[in-house]
């Protein structure tokens, strides 16, 4: 493709931001509900205990004010509900009650359990979120689903949720001859507040998930398609609200039967969360054990770009929103389901991850690959944060043990482990009710093979209606033995009106940039720029929703100043009044140099390349649901890469789910690195089923069994050798590449299958019962069958493990 092909293909990404149409609102939706603090009643020691089961029977409730205007969001069409929905408030020093009443024929209930923060599940649910900080800079967010399954997260300006935080509140729910209530009580001490001499303001928001509508109802009326949210909930006010003394500590105990190894293990230890006052909290850990209860998905990845995996670690999650230095720095925010890797300076994966490959083994020698991917230990950790004044800060540190690699044959060595510490300032103001952030973050590893050190400036700018945005950072970084290298970027985002965004990223990072020792950036040596726009249209006559999406970026080498990436990205995503769904998707990428995928080998050119695909997925409220989906892509040099998939889900009650699903691709020409300078396409087959079981006693006892499977078989096809200088490959026969096997036809299998009993018999109190079996089996082809890679995996696995768990929290 010509660089004038590229340049209109790249305006055409820019002019999604189009005038408005004749007759379409130029203004940006601003809240416009009532601007004053609605005061909260404090309960006195005459009124009666609430007890929180869902009912809102003690007499209390009948006497606190309702609060109802409620407005369809999802979809945007602001319209008043259907069903009406009552939200009662009152406090004491301990903390927050919130009533819910909602008003829907019982025979339309929807009710789903699951385990903890599932939030893509369709049902009915209600949700409280609350600008703890007063001014729109950071909060949480607390959700009960009928049947009791409890969800929780934090949330950040405007609108970053996150759902990995899990506090010790209480919520209950019980079904009524009107519909459905809930009550909610959060205790002060397990959320982050400024320090107040007498009044308190702090913001709501409170949502209502319809599932047999597909609806979600807001108060205030706040949809996703405004930039405004956190800057804009009701003001609440309190007087005296002075939260005591907070503390937890979770003692545990693990015990665990690993069969590859033949050892019985067991392990002691604590986690300590100590808050003196609303604007500090303390929190460590001691002997840590953060593995075998929660697994990854499977992956395979034959690329040179690095696959990220979210934290899953109770420790980590707890406070992490600090150190998000920027919207980039986590993946949570998508567009049409097109998520990215994250640019993050912090990526606590990192911290008892994998170990550190020795830097003496003899030629030779290789570390086994368990012990590759096996976790390292940690001894400890802590991490404080807080606020004075204007002034957010954290600071973590945390120390790895040293762990002991075998060898392939050849015995076992000693490995260092790490030393990390993190430290994160966040300067905030509101002049003129717009946003204003300013902040600092370092990050610094240690370790005998080398030391790595990074710093980052960050900035935060939101206009007072929202409609302009600006998130940016610089860093740069000091990894021995790489050298000093310097990166950043800067995001702007603009509201035409309510559903119609545009966005422009400006990115730069040389050849030395390196954050990945605690970070993550899946590239350096780079500079790019992209765009993005994205347009909502509710209520149409045939059809409940739209939502459309194009964006871009182009991109060239530092080093070498040549164009090695870039495309142009359309997806759409359809409701249908029937509540089917259907996405579809169209991409291109411009023809590039790789300078990636031969792992530091040469450059080489690669094609234009177009992929097509669309899934149909159907009502989600129904007992069996189903989705198809197929497409097609040319792979980098031609050849054709499609693929079909689909997906069932079964929940014949509330307590018992079945979901299957199913991937078949089919590669022809996949092209991959061999070794040095030798490249090879294949013909390939790859199968990826899932499969999940769960059936829930209750709200707070899982048994769920899952097995996840990915197996390939490819052929070789043809061999070519990177060329000396930036060009096409070159192709060349077998004997012109010396070293390679007689064949490089080769197979994978990778499966993690898992049975997990979990009961919360006290909040943020579990027993865990866990039976783990992973394996990664990659070996050359032969003639085995996808049944014989299955079998042959399954006899040796990289891991075979029962680990029974018990946490339990002890504190006020």
């Amino acid at each position: 493709m010509g660089r004038g092909t590229v340049s209109i293909c790249w305006l055409v990404a820019m002019l999604g931001a189009s005038p408005l149409a004749a007759g379409e609102s130029s203004g940006v939706l601003a809240w416009s509900g009532p601007k004053h603090a609605i005061p909260i009643v404090r309960l006195t020691a005459e009124d009666a205990a609430i007890e929180i089961d869902g009912a809102l029977d003690e007499p209390i409730w009948q006497n606190l004010p309702a609060h109802g205007d409620f407005r369809v969001i999802d979809p945007d069409t602001l319209a008043r509900p259907e069903f009406e929905t009552f939200i009662r408030l009152a406090y004491d020093d301990r903390g927050l009650y919130i009533g819910a009443e909602m008003h829907q024929p019982p025979a339309t209930l929807i009710e789903r359990l699951s385990g903890r923060d599932q939030r893509a599940l369709n049902r009915d649910t209600v949700t409280v979120t609350l600008d703890t900080s007063g001014e729109g800079r950071y909060g949480n967010w607390f959700g009960i689903a009928l049947g009791d399954s409890l969800l929780d997260g934090t949330v950040l300006p405007e609108r970053q949720f996150a759902s990995d935080w899990d506090g010790p509140w209480v919520g209950r729910s019980q079904r009524t001859d009107f519909g459905w209530t809930a009550e909610f009580f959060i205790p002060w001490g397990v959320v982050s507040m400024p320090s107040a001499e007498d009044a308190r303001q702090m913001g709501i928001f409170v949502s209502r998930v319809v599932a047999a509508r597909d609806e979600r109802y807001g108060w205030p009326a706040l949809p996703d398609t405004v930039p405004q949210f956190m800057s804009a909930l009701q003001r609440i006010e309190m007087r005296g609200v002075a939260p005591r003394q907070q503390y937890s500590i979770y003692p545990f105990a693990a015990v665990s039967q690993d069969w590859v190894d033949d050892k019985l293990r067991t392990r002691l230890g604590a986690e300590v969360f100590w808050r003196p006052s609303s604007n500090f909290q303390l929190t460590g850990t001691l002997n840590p054990d953060f593995g075998n209860v929660e697994s990854d998905d499977v992956v395979i990845n034959l690329t040179a770009t690095e696959t990220f995996f979210p934290e899953k670690r109770l420790f980590f999650l707890e406070g992490q929103q600090i150190f998000f230095a920027t919207p980039r720095a986590d993946t949570r925010g998508t567009a049409v389901g097109q998520a990215g890797a994250p640019y993050a300076m912090v990526n606590t994966r990192r911290i008892g991850g994998k170990p550190r490959p020795p830097d003496d083994l003899a030629p030779g020698e290789e570390v086994s690959q368990r012990d590759r991917n096996r976790p390292v230990d940690l001894l400890g950790a802590v991490q404080l944060t807080g606020q004075i004044g204007q002034v957010r800060y954290g600071v973590l540190a945390a120390v790895e043990d040293d762990t002991g690699l075998d060898l392939a044959d050849t015995g076992r060595v000693r490995q260092d482990g790490s030393d990390y510490g993190i430290a994160r300032v966040l300067w905030e103001h509101n002049p003129g009710g717009a946003y204003v952030g300013l902040g600092l973050l370092s990050t610094a590893v240690w370790h005998p093979q080398g030391d790595a050190i990074a710093h980052g400036f960050d900035w935060h700018y939101l206009t007072r209606d929202g409609r302009v945005k600006m998130d940016g950072q610089v860093m740069t970084s000091d990894v021995d033995g790489v050298g000093t290298g310097y990166g950043g970027f800067v995001d702007f985002d603009y509201s035409f009106r309510r559903g119609m965004t545009q966005r422009l990223g400006f990115e730069y990072f040389d050849e030395k940039f390196d954050i990945n020792e605690l970070g993550f950036l899946q590239r350096n040596d780079h500079y790019r720029v992209r765009s993005s726009f994205q347009l909502s249209s509710p209520n149409l006559t045939w059809a409940r929703n739209n939502e459309f999406d194009i964006r871009g970026f182009l991109q060239r080498s530092v080093s070498e100043d040549r164009f090695n990436d870039g495309g142009v990205f359309v997806s759409n995503r359809l409701t249908v009044n029937n509540l089917s769904r259907l996405t579809t998707r169209a991409n291109y990428f411009f023809r590039a140099f790789d300078d990636l995928n031969s792992f530091g080998n040469g450059i080489f050119r690669r094609k234009g390349r177009a992929d097509f695909s669309a899934q149909w997925d159907s009502d989600p409220t129904q007992t069996l649901s189903w989705g198809v989906g197929a497409g097609w892509a040319q792979e980098d040099l031609g050849g054709d890469n499609a693929f079909v998939e689909g997906r069932l889900t079964w929940r014949p009650t509330d307590r018992f789910n079945v979901v299957l699903n199913l991937l078949y691709r089919d590669r022809d020409g996949w092209l991959l690195h061999q070794r040095d300078n030798v490249m090879a396409t294949f013909d390939a087959r790859y199968w990826q089923p899932r499969a999940s079981v769960e059936y829930f006693l209750s709200a707070r006892q899982q048994f769920r069994v899952s097995l996840q499977w990915v197996a390939i078989r490819a052929q070789e096809q043809s061999l070519f050798q990177i060329p000396d200088e930036p060009g096409n490959l070159v192709p060349i026969d077998r004997d012109e590449a010396a070293g390679l096997p007689p064949s490089s036809d080769f197979s994978v299998s990778q499966y993690a299958f898992q049975v997990r009993y979990r009961w919360e018999f006290a909040p943020l109190s579990d027993l865990f019962v866990v039976y783990t079996r992973q394996a990664d089996r990659r070996a050359l082809l032969g003639d085995d069958s996808f049944s014989n890679l299955a079998s042959s995996a399954w006899r040796d696995p990289l891991e075979d493990l029962l680990v029974i768990k018990l946490r339990y929290r002890v504190g006020s």
